[in-house]
């Protein structure tokens, strides 16, 4: 039986990121997120404990989720949720994780706190984004052929290395095999921001 011949990395490449176009990721994303974020209402008192604190930054995630992402979870489930993610992404001024977001907007200044909503809302953004290139990336090639996806990230990091932090420009591709997703989120969002520079000269 004939069998086609298998894409080359290169070409899948090529591939995933015509599906990657900023404006498409803009649109399913960034700006329903965005817009979740304006509609967010809450009362603000200078004097409140962290408790309240725990149950503003829980509301806002669950607002995100569910207004913005359209998710199904229950806002009673926000809490556990909410101090897992931020345990997970958030990084603070002095220290990282839940209790640092709440440190972070508990200084009895709503600009504090509003500071905390848009590293959340910016975190949202990013982990929503990787889902979203993850799952282009398992649909396009066979995700248990280790050698296909280390001669990609060799590709990726030979064509996009300027756009890539310098922690990640020399690595060996062997040890960034299970990050694509996360190294075609970087590429696609600083291809982005140079394009913008370009389109603004």
């Amino acid at each position: 039986m004939y069998s086609p011949p298998s894409k080359q990395p290169q070409e899948i490449i090529e591939a995933i990121m015509d599906r990657l176009d900023e404006r498409v990721l803009k649109k399913l994303i960034d700006e329903p997120i965005d817009k979740a974020v304006q509609n967010f209402k809450y009362e603000y008192k200078e004097q409140v404990d962290h408790r309240q604190i725990q149950k503003l930054l829980s509301d806002f995630a669950a607002h995100v989720y569910m207004e913005g992402l359209k998710s199904g979870f229950i806002p009673e489930d926000f809490l556990p949720f909410t101090i897992s993610f931020l345990d997970r992404y958030y990084q603070g001024n002095f220290s990282d994780g839940f209790t640092a977001a709440v440190w972070d907007a508990a200084n009895g200044k709503e600009d504090d706190l509003k500071i905390v909503f848009h590293r959340i809302a910016e975190i949202i953004k990013t982990t929503e984004r990787e889902k979203y290139i993850s799952g282009i990336l398992t649909a396009s090639i066979d995700i248990s052929d280790w050698h296909l996806k280390c001669r990609m990230v060799e590709i990726l990091i030979a064509r996009y290395k300027p756009n890539l932090p310098p922690s990640l420009q020399n690595c060996r591709p062997s040890q960034l095999v299970d990050e694509i997703p996360y190294l075609l989120n970087i590429i696609v969002n600083n291809t982005s921001t140079l394009q913008q520079i370009v389109d603004s000269l």
